[in-house]
């Protein structure tokens, strides 16, 4: 006969305001002169805008390509342009500051 043992360990909840940062998310800026915002992660897709260095975005996906080019997904503050950009394009920027 074989016993089985059900071994329950509750779990941690950690309340919404304490939990950290998902990786990548976030605010940043373009690091280059500029940066083509493409529609897909994809490299050959359509520009559907232009990030000149300085520009805020807003990080809110990313993907990297299966011969590891990473993509972020980004909002273009200036412009509200949403599209992907290359990774290496952008540097860490701290939230943006209200005028």
């Amino acid at each position: 006969m074989i016993s089985v043992t059900i071994l329950l360990v509750p779990a941690a909840v950690t309340p919404g305001h304490d939990r950290p940062r998902e990786a990548g998310a976030g605010w940043w800026e373009v690091s280059a002169n500029a940066a083509n915002v493409r529609i897909d992660p994809f490299g050959g897709g359509s520009v559907i805008g232009l990030a000149r260095s300085g520009d805020t975005v807003e990080v809110m996906d990313t993907w990297t390509s299966p011969l590891g080019a990473r993509w972020a997904e980004v909002m273009v503050v200036r412009t509200r342009v949403t599209g992907w950009v290359l990774w290496s394009l952008l540097a860490h920027h701290g939230p943006p500051t209200e005028p």
